[in-house]
């Protein structure tokens, strides 16, 4: 519970109203979130309702990818491509927004990135609302794993 404002003071009006103006965003226009991970092996891209349900997902291997190519920027660009098209049949049905949640520093992160700004994103990129990095940081913790020697 925030404390209570000493006597004689008053809330301030521009903050309530703009919680006010958020909570009526959020009904009008519900939040539908795009997370992308992008890893060192694969790029999933997964689509999900506001309350976190997942509507549709793609990986690199699910656009036709193999082996090695699943983490490459192509796979990612494929993978956002399919996106987007299934953002913009959503929106034809219901008003909604969309927030970016990225997760992991592999080439589908980037490759989302420039699809967006890319003419594929055209009709997305109005709908976006929020970005968001999820990735974690490891600061101090455990010791890594030894090299990879081919």
């Amino acid at each position: 519970m925030p404390p209570s404002p000493p006597p004689g003071s008053f809330p301030n009006p521009f903050r309530e109203s703009e919680k006010k103006a958020k909570a009526l965003t959020q009904a009008i226009n519900p939040t539908y979130y795009l997370y992308v991970h992008s890893s060192r092996n694969n790029t999933i891209v997964t689509f999900t309702r506001p309350d976190g349900g997942t509507l549709k997902w793609w990986s690199g291997g699910s656009c036709g990818f193999k082996k090695a190519n699943r983490a490459g920027y192509e796979a990612g660009y494929q993978c956002a491509v399919r996106a987007f098209a299934k953002i913009v049949e959503e929106a034809k049905s219901t008003p909604l927004t969309v927030g970016l949640r990225f997760k992991g520093f592999g080439q589908g992160r980037e490759a989302l990135y420039k699809a967006l700004m890319a003419s594929e994103g055209e009709a997305v990129r109005p709908l976006v609302v929020e970005v968001e990095d999820r990735t974690p940081i490891k600061i101090g913790g455990t010791r890594s794993k030894k090299t990879r020697r081919l």
